[in-house]
């Protein structure tokens, strides 16, 4: 985001402003006016600014880079101001999912790194190389504690 980028100003009512976001995170800072959260967003085919409010920047924090979202300004008869965020076509990058999927990645690359210690070490340390044989009894021992691993969370 530079200091010349075109900012989106979100002044009708009850209309909706397609956007797609461009980063992660947004930028944070104070001024004389209080806190401002600046997304760097595409809409309408351009680069542009969008300064959250503290509500808005709460539902925009809940998403990340490429996500295409549609965001609306609504007003009731009594005057009532709110933010509405909804995905653009269910094509939500939702930061939570994102971390989830990381963690069930790292988890699995962790049992299986275990799976595989615990394997060449139950069929005895020796200072000579392993025969194929060796290396297939270890995989085969490795296989059944990820079976083990794996039924057991299924199971949770």
């Amino acid at each position: 985001m530079n200091d010349k980028m075109k900012t989106l100003q979100v002044k009708k009512y009850n209309t909706d402003y397609p956007v797609t976001l461009a980063y992660d995170k947004c930028r944070s800072g104070e001024s004389q006016y209080g806190t401002w959260n600046l997304y760097g967003i595409e809409h309408a085919g351009e680069q542009q600014g969008l300064f959250a409010d503290d509500t808005l920047h709460e539902e925009l924090k809940k998403y990340g880079k490429g996500t295409r979202l549609v965001i609306r300004r609504n007003q009731d008869d009594n005057g009532q101001l709110e933010w509405q965020v909804t995905p653009a076509n269910g094509n939500a990058q939702h930061k939570a999912q994102q971390t989830i999927k990381h963690l069930d990645e790292r988890t699995a690359d962790i049992h299986r790194q275990v799976a595989l210690k615990l394997a060449t070490v139950s069929i005895g340390q020796t200072s000579k190389p392993w025969t194929a044989e060796d290396l297939t009894e270890i995989k085969d021992r490795m296989d059944k504690l990820l079976e083990i691993l794996d039924s057991r969370a299924e199971g949770d």
